[in-house]
């Protein structure tokens, strides 16, 4: 189930590792990955772990589509997270979403990332897939654009607040449910 670009192995996370993450148990959760996580591996993140937690205790089936660790293939550290907000629905339309850690931003991973991403949803039976971003992050909007969203709303979202959201259809490789 392991994601690989080309300079990233993208990880899913079960629950045992939301669990002990979001209980601040960073020695087991060392245990329980094959990678190296440090204090700042998965800081702020603790309400999106809630969510994902919720949703596998829900249906553990939904693994691979959820939250992911991307681990630098040459250092073996985490520097960014990324997921789908759940499988598919019927019409076949998947949300991503990304963090790249502030000291690995403008090398390109976020691209990395979501086209990696995408690919394997449209492998996989998606058709489409959203995006959203505050207004003023514009380096997540240039990632949108570079890989064929386009702007078609925006919402307000209850932590974040005002987000225009961005739509990518059809997904590459011409996937999906139709």
């Amino acid at each position: 189930m392991i994601l690989r670009t080309e300079q990233l192995d993208l990880h899913p996370l079960p629950l045992p590792v939301l669990e002990s993450l979001l209980a601040g148990d960073l020695e087991r959760t060392r245990e329980l990955v094959p990678f190296r996580i440090d204090a700042d591996s998965f800081a702020d993140d603790d309400y999106v772990l809630g969510l994902r937690a919720g949703q596998l205790r829900a249906d553990p089936s939904e693994l691979p589509w959820l939250y992911r660790a991307a681990v630098l293939r040459s250092t073996g550290e985490v520097v960014a997270r990324a997921g789908f907000h759940a499988p598919p629905d019927p019409e076949g339309t998947v949300e991503i979403g990304y963090r790249v850690a502030a000291q690995h931003r403008r090398q390109g991973l976020a691209t990395e990332i979501v086209a990696a991403m995408l690919t394997w949803a449209a492998e996989r039976g998606a058709a489409r897939c959203l995006g959203s971003t505050q207004p003023d992050n514009l380096a997540s909007q240039a990632v949108l654009a570079r890989l064929g969203f386009v702007r078609t709303g925006e919402q307000l979202d209850e932590v974040d607040g005002l987000e225009w959201v961005f739509t990518r259809e059809p997904l590459p490789g011409g996937g999906g449910l139709r």
